[in-house]
């Protein structure tokens, strides 16, 4: 608990601190339920989730999530935390606004769970663009660059940034068309929900491209590896969800999730010795 009020003290704004509260409220329970009971979402989870590889592959979108959080969660000023809000506050509006496009299989369960899952994303859909706004009028905009992306940096990101957008759209407008492709089949729902993920990373590098300053948009650098990771490791955990033939597919999936994970983990390790002098 003094660990808790001491941070809470801090002088990370208190508007931050609770939208990262909120998410984590959202997000723990979600990301233990899915990754450790993937069999169980018809009974504790707010909507049936088969086969089991989805059920994970939403626990990963949560990872994502609390990973930032967590990121976040040890800054003190708003330029180091603001990534990561970007993030947060388009998927808690996109997310919001996809469960009323998909209702039917949260009406498949009893009434409370599609209530807890519309509250805490209200909370965080009026909160999150509340806190962003306010904070990046007040303490935003362009800052003085202490550490600048280099070209590779720079790269590294218009690649990211292209490959999140194309997958984003497709997963959300073109769901059959990803089907041809993906090694397992997504329902809408997940496909959707993991579309408004990498369109909130698109976001993400785009504002990293725009801020320039390698210590402010590390964190969205940071989570690609450890993210890309657990996408690949998918298919060898669940290999009886995959279609019969999907070795063209997996060859394509662990390409583009390989590249992205190995290229932002590349620019991580490349700015290891001169970001010391910084922080």
């Amino acid at each position: 608990m003094k660990i808790f009020k001491e941070w809470w003290n801090n002088d990370l704004s208190k508007g931050v601190k609770f939208v990262f509260l909120t998410l984590l409220a959202n997000g723990l329970p979600a990301f233990l339920i899915l990754m450790s009971l993937p069999k169980m979402t018809e009974v504790l989870f707010v909507w049936t989730i088969k086969p089991e590889i989805n059920a994970r592959l939403v626990g990963v979108m949560y990872s994502n999530a609390l990973l930032l959080v967590g990121i976040g969660a040890f800054q003190i000023k708003w330029a180091r935390v603001r990534i990561t809000m970007v993030v947060i506050t388009l998927f808690s509006i996109l997310a919001t606004l996809l469960t009323f496009f998909y209702l039917k299989p949260f009406l498949a369960h009893p009434w409370y769970h599609l209530a807890y899952w519309l509250i805490m994303y209200l909370i965080l859909f009026f909160a999150a663009p509340y806190v962003f706004v306010t904070h990046e009028k007040k303490d935003g905009g362009r800052l003085p660059i202490q550490l600048p992306l280099n070209g590779v940096a720079k790269l590294v990101a218009f690649l990211s940034m292209l490959i999140s957008l194309i997958g984003g759209l497709m997963l959300l407008f073109k769901i059959d068309l990803v089907n041809q492709f993906w090694p397992w089949k997504l329902p809408p729902l997940v496909g959707g929900l993991i579309g408004v993920l990498f369109i909130t990373h698109t976001a993400a590098y785009a504002w990293a491209l725009w801020d320039g300053d390698w210590l402010r948009v590390r964190p969205i650098f940071w989570q690609a590896p450890p993210t890309g990771l657990l996408f690949m490791l998918l298919p060898l955990i669940h290999p009886s969800d995959l279609y019969p033939d999907a070795g063209t597919s997996l060859l394509l999936f662990y390409s583009v999730f390989g590249f992205v994970a190995l290229a932002n983990l590349g620019i991580i390790l490349g700015y290891r010795s001169t970001e010391k002098k910084y922080v």
